[in-house]
Formats: C-alpha cells, sequence, structure tokens
C-alpha cells in the first residue's frame, strides 16, 4: 500500500502539495478566527479536590472565580489607604467594571475585599468575570489593566494575577523552533553536501508542524489543554518530523545513485524507509496512548498534543515528501563532488555499486561463503537457527576477524570502528556503558513529584510579580488558599449554626493554617465553604502535608464532635488538586510503565520476531530513561547548573512530567532501535553471522543515527529558551535521553549485549513463529531491492539499509 501511496504523490507532485497548503491555510484561518485556546485547569475525578470542586458549584460564583489584580504604592508614593489613593482605586474599580466579560470588582476597602497589608502599601482588586480560564484572553487581560489606569496615574503599579496574569503570560516560542531548524539546518547540509538536500527534512517537518500546532489549538476549545502540551507537541513534531524525512531522504538518494528513476526512487523510498516511519511513529503514539491509563484528563490532553503532531509528521513524510522528491528530483542527487568527499576514492553512481558489491563479496569470502545458512534464516526469519548457529560457532572464537573490514585490509572508519571495537570487547564496552548510565541515573533515586507555582516563573512576568507581592504582603500562603467545602445534611440556620462554628473552630487551631475567613453559606442552607490560607507556599510540601492533616484529622474531628451524621467536608483548592493529582500519578505510574514496556516489546517482536531482542530493546530503553530521570533530578531538583538555564534555583517537578517522558521517549527510542535492528537482521538473514551482522548493521546506520539523533536533540534544547519550567524539563530530559540513546546505548550496549548473546538472540519458538506475521521491514517493495550499507559507514548519512 504504501508504494501506492508513494507513487501516487509522486505521479502528481502539486497536487499534493497543494492539498497540504489548502489545508494548512484552512487550519490557520480557522485558528485566526477562534483563536487557538490553553487551560491550566486540573480535573482529576474521584479525588477529594474535585469533590470539593462540584459541591461549590451549589454557589453562585462566576466562571472565573475571583481573580486578582494587585495594587502597590512603592516607596516615594502615598499609601492606599491616604483619601487620595483611596479616592484613586475606587474609581479604577468603577472602570475595571464596564470592561467586557466583567461582572464585579471588590476592592480592598470592603470588608468581602482581598484586604490591604498593614503597611497600606499592598492591596488587592478582586475581579469576576463570566468566562472561565481557558477563555480568558490577553486582551481581556489588557483591557483589565488598561481601565485601571486611574490608580496608575496616581503612582499606583497595577499587575494582573491568577488566570489574569497567566493569560499575558502567554508568549511564543518561536524563537526556541528558529534555533532547532537553525542547527538541523547545518546538520543536514554539512552531512548532504547540498543545500537542497538540507531544505528538504525542513521543509517538510515545518509544514506538519504547522499543521498539527492548528490541530492542537483548536482542540483547546473542547478540552482543557495546557500550554506546556502544545509546545511539547511542537518540540516533539519538529523533531520526529525532521528525523523522519532525513532517513527517507537518505534512502532516496541512494536510489538516484544507484540509477533507479526518480518517480521509481520517491515510490520505493515511501514503501521501504516509509514502511520503518510508520512503525516507529506508531510506537509513539502507542507509548502515548499508554497515559489513558492514568486515568487525568490532564494526561490525555499531554498525549493527545504530541500524539497528533508525530501522526502529521507521519503523514506528511508518506505522502508531501515523494511529491517534493518527484518535483525536485536529480537536484537531490549526490553530486560527484560531494560524492568523492564523503567516499572517498570512490568516483560516480555505477562504480559505487560495483565496489560495493566487491566489499560485500569481499567481506563474505573472509568468512566463507553463507550459502544455506542464510537462506534457511532469511526462510525462517530466525526461527530454525541451526546452521546459522553452527557457521557462527565456527568462527566466534577467532576474536582477530573483522567482518566490517574492507577488502583491501585497510582499517574500517568512522562507526566501522566503532561496531569492529565492541564487537571484539564486548564485555569492556557493556560495563563501561552501564557505568557511565549508572552514574547519571543516580540521582534519579531521590526523584520527588512536587507541584510548581507562580513563584517560579521567570523574574519580570506578571505572575511572578503578582506572586511576590502578594507574598510579601500577606505571607506565602495567600498565593494558593484552600477552599474547604461541606454539604450539610440540613439547612444550617446560619453562620453561627454549631456545627459551622465547631468547624471555624476546629481550622483556625490547626497548625500551618494562617488564617480562616468567615463561613459562607449557600441560597439554600446546605453548603458552606471556608477559604484556608496556609502559612506555606503552593509549592512547599507543607502545605500538601496540609491539606493531608485537614483531611485525615482536623475535619473528621470537627464533625465529629457535632453529634451530627451525614456532614460531607472536602478539602479543594489548586493547592489540593495539585496534591491529588501527584498522588494518583504515584499510584497509575506503575500501570503506565508496564503498559508501554509491553507495547514496545510486542512491537519489536512482532517487527524482528525474536523475543530476546524485544525484552532487551525494552530493558535497554529503560537504561536512557534512568538516565535522563537522574539528570532531570540532579538540575531542577537538586538545582545543579540551574542558573545556567535561566532558572533561580530548585524547582519542583510535578507527577505527569517523568511519566510523559517515559512514554515520548520510549517512543522515540523506538526509531532508532528499528532503524539498527533493521539492518542487522538484514545482513544476520543473508549472511548467516551474528557478529558480522551486528557489526554491519551498527557500521551502515551508526552515522544517520547519530545525525538524527543530533538534529533532535539540537530542537529540543533550543526550548531551554522557554520561560515555562515544565519546558525546561521536557528539553533537558529529552534531549539527554536521545543522546545516550543514539551513542551509549544504540552504539554501544546494544551491540555488546548481541555480539554476547550470540545465537541467542534470534531464536524463535516454532508455536511462536506460527503465530507473529512475517513483516519486511527493510524491504522496498515488489521487485525492489536496497542498495547494500557500506560496511565502513564511510558514507554521510547512510545507512538507509537500516531505515528501509
Amino acid at each position: 500500500m504504501l508504494l501506492a501511496v508513494g507513487r501516487w504523490c509522486a505521479r502528481r507532485p502539486k497536487r499534493t502539495a497543494a492539498a497540504w497548503l489548502l489545508l494548512l491555510v484552512a487550519l490557520a484561518s480557522a485558528v485566526g478566527a477562534f483563536g487557538s485556546v490553553t487551560s491550566e485547569a486540573v480535573t482529576i475525578p474521584g479525588s477529594d479536590s474535585q469533590s470539593a470542586r462540584d459541591a461549590a458549584e451549589a454557589f453562585d460564583d462566576a466562571a472565573s472565580g475571583r481573580q486578582p489584580v494587585v495594587l502597590y504604592a512603592p516607596a516615594g508614593a502615598a499609601p492606599l489607604t491616604s483619601p487620595g489613593q483611596r479616592r484613586a482605586v475606587e474609581e479604577a474599580a468603577r472602570a475595571v467594571e464596564g470592561v467586557d466579560h466583567v461582572v464585579a470588582v471588590t476592592t480592598p476597602y470592603e470588608a468581602a475585599g482581598g484586604g490591604l497589608s498593614a503597611d497600606g502599601r499592598t492591596g488587592r482588586l478582586t475581579v469576576e468575570l463570566d468566562v472561565g480560564g481557558r477563555d480568558i484572553t490577553p486582551e481581556t487581560t489588557r483591557a483589565v489593566t488598561d481601565a485601571a489606569a486611574p490608580a496608575t496615574r496616581a503612582g499606583i503599579e497595577v499587575t494582573a494575577g491568577g488566570d489574569l496574569a497567566a493569560a499575558a503570560d502567554k508568549g511564543s516560542t518561536g524563537h526556541s523552533e528558529i534555533i532547532g531548524v537553525a542547527a538541523a539546518f547545518v546538520v543536514l547540509a554539512v552531512g548532504f553536501g547540498s543545500l537542497v538536500a538540507a531544505g528538504v527534512p525542513l521543509l517538510t517537518g515545518a509544514v506538519g508542524l504547522g499543521v498539527s500546532l492548528c490541530l492542537i489549538g483548536l482542540a483547546g476549545h473542547l478540552m482543557d489543554m495546557p500550554s506546556a502540551g502544545a509546545t511539547i507537541a511542537a518540540m516533539i513534531g519538529l523533531g520526529v518530523g525532521i528525523d523522519y524525512t532525513l532517513f527517507c531522504l537518505t534512502r532516496f538518494r541512494e536510489l538516484l545513485a544507484a540509477g533507479v528513476g526518480v518517480e521509481d526512487a520517491a515510490a520505493r523510498t515511501t514503501a521501504g524507509s516509509g514502511k520503518a516511519v510508520v512503525f516507529a511513529g506508531s510506537a509513539v503514539v502507542a507509548a502515548l496512548a499508554g497515559l489513558a491509563l492514568g486515568g487525568l484528563p490532564l494526561l490525555h490532553a499531554l498525549a493527545l498534543a504530541p500524539g497528533i503532531a508525530v501522526l502529521l509528521a507521519m503523514a506528511a513524510t508518506l505522502t508531501l515528501l515523494p511529491a517534493v522528491l518527484s518535483l525536485l528530483g536529480p537536484r537531490l542527487a549526490p553530486g560527484a563532488r560531494g560524492a568523492r568527499r564523503r567516499r572517498g576514492t570512490r568516483s560516480e553512481t555505477g562504480t559505487r555499486s560495483e565496489t560495493g558489491a566487491r566489499k560485500r563479496q569481499g567481506t563474505r569470502d573472509d568468512r566463507g561463503e553463507p550459502g544455506e545458512p542464510g537462506e534457511a534464516a532469511a526462510r525462517h526469519g530466525g526461527s530454525e537457527p541451526g546452521e546459522p548457529a553452527a557457521r557462527h560457532d565456527q568462527r566466534e572464537p577467532d576474536a582477530r576477524q573483522e567482518p566490517g573490514r574492507r577488502e583491501e585490509g585497510s582499517a574500517p572508519a568512522g562507526w566501522g570502528r566503532v561496531a569492529a571495537y565492541v564487537a571484539s570487547r564486548p564485555w569492556r564496552c557493556l560495563l563501561a556503558g552501564l557505568v557511565l548510565t549508572g552514574v547519571l541515573a543516580v540521582p534519579a533515586a531521590q526523584l520527588t513529584f512536587g507541584q510548581l507555582d507562580a513563584g517560579d516563573k521567570a523574574p519580570g512576568t506578571a505572575s511572578r510579580t503578582a506572586y511576590d507581592r502578594l507574598a510579601d504582603a500577606f505571607g506565602p500562603g495567600a498565593n494558593g488558599p484552600l477552599q474547604v467545602v461541606s454539604t450539610l445534611p440540613t439547612a444550617a440556620s446560619g453562620p453561627d449554626d454549631t456545627r459551622i462554628t465547631a468547624v471555624t473552630a476546629a481550622l483556625r487551631t490547626t497548625a500551618g493554617v494562617a488564617s480562616v475567613g468567615p463561613a459562607q453559606l449557600d441560597a439554600s442552607g446546605t453548603h458552606v465553604r471556608w477559604q484556608v490560607t496556609p502559612t506555606t507556599a503552593p509549592s512547599d510540601p507543607a502545605t500538601a502535608a496540609l491539606v493531608e492533616r485537614l483531611r485525615e484529622e482536623t475535619l473528621p474531628g470537627a464533625t465529629g464532635t457535632t453529634g451530627t451524621t451525614g456532614m460531607v467536608t472536602h478539602v479543594g483548592g489548586a493547592t489540593a488538586a495539585q496534591a491529588d493529582l501527584n498522588e494518583r500519578l504515584t499510584a497509575r505510574m506503575p500501570l503506565v510503565v508496564g503498559f508501554v514496556l509491553a507495547v514496545a516489546a510486542l512491537l519489536l517482536l512482532v517487527a524482528f520476531r525474536s523475543p530476546v531482542v524485544a525484552v532487551k530493546a525494552a530493558l535497554m530503553n529503560l537504561v536512557s530513561v534512568a538516565a535522563s530521570y537522574g539528570v532531570l533530578t540532579a538540575v531542577f531538583q537538586w538545582g545543579w547548573g540551574a542558573t545556567l538555564i535561566g532558572l533561580e534555583g530548585p524547582v519542583p517537578i510535578p507527577g505527569y512530567v517523568p511519566l510523559l517522558m517515559f512514554a515520548v521517549l520510549f517512543g522515540l527510542a523506538m526509531d532508532y532501535e528499528v532503524f539498527l535492528l533493521s539492518a542487522v537482521r538484514a545482513a544476520y538473514l543473508r549472511d548467516g553471522d551474528n557478529r558480522g551482522a551486528v557489526i554491519a548493521g551498527l557500521s551502515a546506520t551508526g552515522r544517520i543515527i547519530t545525525s538524527a539523533a543530533l538534529i533532535m536533540v539540537s530542537v529540543f534544547l533550543g526550548y531551554l529558551l522557554s520561560d515555562d519550567p515544565v519546558v525546561k524539563m521536557a528539553g533537558i530530559g529529552l534531549a539527554t535521553a536521545v543522546a545516550l540513546d543514539a551513542t551509549v546505548v544504540r552504539g554501544v550496549l546494544v551491540p555488546s549485549t548481541m555480539v554476547l548473546l550470540g545465537r541467542a538472540n534470534w531464536l524463535l519458538p516454532g508455536a511462536l513463529d506460527r503465530l507473529l506475521p512475517r513483516l519486511a521491514i527493510e524491504d522496498d517493495g515488489p521487485g525492489g531491492t536496497a542498495p547494500p550499507p557500506s560496511p565502513g559507514g564511510a558514507a554521510p548519512l547512510a545507512g538507509t539499509r537500516g531505515a528501509s
């Protein structure tokens, strides 16, 4: 099917490109008309905080809740309590009431207002709107702060807080994308030796990313989509989009160099390398789908956003890329000068093919004619390893033999040299790789889940300024008050009802509580709530401990002393919701991890028909994930080097970040695993020599894998410029894992273990052999045969045998 898709698009390149352009323009127009919406709301079905939120719906509150606008009289200005300043604040409040969507404004001077600080220099307007948090736009925030001009003219500094500040702080990550694209272009231009060829992956990746970001922005109208979700989707979508195109373009250029026509080369590229792209991309999407087992809408959104980006990257690679290849055609073929520079003494394509054939024959001659063992392996997919194992056993003791050597006896170059070294010293390389990744993983043992607050935002942002001023004036707990909501079995007689006063007294005497607001009754008198201000900041672990203490000790004791039954009390608010989120993530993490491991192993089992290879690959992926967790813990939780990436010190790591990283990293690692093992398996089926297959596979794919990884790492690190700590965490964690996976894991650990396992790599029980489908990821389609890879790894960005 992929062969037909590729041929159809290659024959109709202008029509295909126009369809993609029309789709992008249509979606961009829809975003322009309806807006791109994000929301930081957290919904946790079945949690105590969600029950408190549901019970609070009995109160006639505005859709937005109460949003603060912080007023600050700096030194040199009169305090807010002076008559002139009070008139200015009240005039500003009346002006804000006239702003669209504002339904009520409370001044600091009213009993229900935000209050004034002891020195009279800090206060807040409490603004209520008829729209929820995700519908508050930067324009709304600007209108509110502009309306407060009377206060500004009086020398009072006005800063929006809450959701108003979050809307104002929404910034573009365009500079990060630009840096990533620029770095990718340099890598591609150097590797391909052609600016035209270097531009193709960027074009295809950018179009797929543009379409996916538009869809994600529109999806925010239907669900709570966190701002970090769209940014992480852009990060992953851009990286995989460029990588997928890189693998396919390398294959296309090899086919052109072998004399294949442009249309056939584009179709066969889609059939061969496109098949590997579909497999690798599906692995990423399947791993992300495992986040749904977390049972949280937040995880659904964080899985959906990058999932859309990966699917669009796959679609662009399979349809738009063949059209672009067809349009550019011979301009993408390796030039004679570039070929000489990349291949040393090899010149044009015909000579290159003949030389490659001689080198393969020479290599075979060193080992003996493969004959029947290779044919048996090809027929049975490694399920009958008897003869290949016998041949392997005959050659394995000769450690001096190097299947990757060139015919003329010269030492292999580049990754061929690395492959030969690892194969000749597997135990030494395995232990060295495990020690390195183990050292990096050590800090992960102390990884704990926390919660971020506005105090972790970048200095100068509205969220951070409002946070600091409220904390300085009213204490750190003012930025994250708790909502205690009770449902009474019978209507209360009033705020003096003994059931209510008992709870109020218990709350005020609880350790860690700074203040308790007056009890508020709903119209029916059956619901009552209190605003509880902690003594600690929302991100402080002591605040989460207070939430647990209220639920487990204070409230059960207070409701028990009233002598009543049926009084149900819940603790809610943003801080309590985050505590519930981390607790839920901790409980569900083993299930998600187990699902992702099983899916990864199953996909590799189907692809390569080897239980040992599948299980080993899943375990090796855990190595790179553990190392990335260790780096994440050291940089963010411990604060090592935090100032170098724009942070002021240690910050908490939200529970969903490691879980999201786990799913994404397992999916991305499958890309490189598929390309490497495709080449290894093809060599094994051809020659029946496990050690030689490992050397040939790593030699053929090492350079393209490391080039692809370098591009992806550059893209991820570009997002360190974001002010959002979550985005920084994703950038550091993903970049670390990809770099380790493409070098230490794929270049050292995987080949060394495969050499040590020998014939066991390809053992397949007969019953399982009959159950598994027979796939040929390395096949180009009917009648297609891939140009053989260069054992010495000399061809730049070569190794598409593993990618096709």
